[in-house]
């Protein structure tokens, strides 16, 4: 049974896996402003977490072809987590590209909507054997949107992120962009967009 599987036998034997909030405490996660949980993991050459989501100087840089604020961290990472209570990651669209890695517990199911308007799914899971993919990766450019599959206690992915994630690259991804974009889109799944997002610099998610 795949980790995180709701079942009347789970945390009944001296095998059982950890509990969703076992893994938010051990892991450092805080609420995710796109939904979900999070915890910065690696920022190449600087302390993780420490730069609240921008570009950290002090690290190893990259130069990129992104305005007025070039400099980017090579490469950020970070575990991320959804949960019956908080299933989905709303429709937003970053300029770097982001590889997510299955870890543990349900499928992450992907809208993907990419540059040129073309709308597919993936599924990032452990069951390949039911169509899932323990890697899925999501260009620069894209709309993306995700939403935990129903049935598990928790799904935890890793996201590798290169250049470096900048909240500076990233937007929300408003229902009317959205529909422009991708009328397949927004039929399949107009309610991951995100009704009131919050300012962009997110400094409130990183105060604790």
């Amino acid at each position: 049974m795949p980790w995180g599987k709701k079942s009347a036998r789970a945390g009944s034997t001296a095998n059982a896996r950890a509990s969703k909030e076992e893994l938010i405490a051990n892991l450092g996660l805080i609420p995710h402003p796109e939904g979900g949980f999070f915890c910065e993991t690696y920022r190449s050459g600087c302390a993780p977490m420490a730069s609240k989501g921008l570009t950290d100087l002090m690290g190893n840089m990259m130069t990129t072809t992104r305005g007025p604020t070039p400099e980017r961290n090579v490469m950020t990472s970070i575990y991320y987590m959804l949960t019956p209570e908080h299933d989905f990651q709303a429709w937003v669209v970053n300029a770097s590209d982001h590889v997510h890695y299955h870890h543990a517990g349900g499928t992450f199911v992907y809208h993907i909507v990419s540059p040129n308007g073309t709308y597919y799914t993936r599924r990032c899971g452990g069951c390949v054997a039911n169509g899932d993919e323990p890697q899925v990766v999501v260009p620069g450019g894209s709309f993306k949107a995700v939403r935990l599959e129903e049935g598990f206690e928790f799904g935890i992915i890793g996201e590798g992120v290169a250049p470096g994630f900048d909240f500076r690259d990233f937007k929300f991804v408003t229902e009317e962009e959205l529909k422009g974009r991708s009328a397949e889109a927004h039929a399949a799944a107009a309610d991951l967009v995100k009704k009131e997002p919050e300012d962009v610099k997110f400094q409130s998610f990183y105060e604790d």
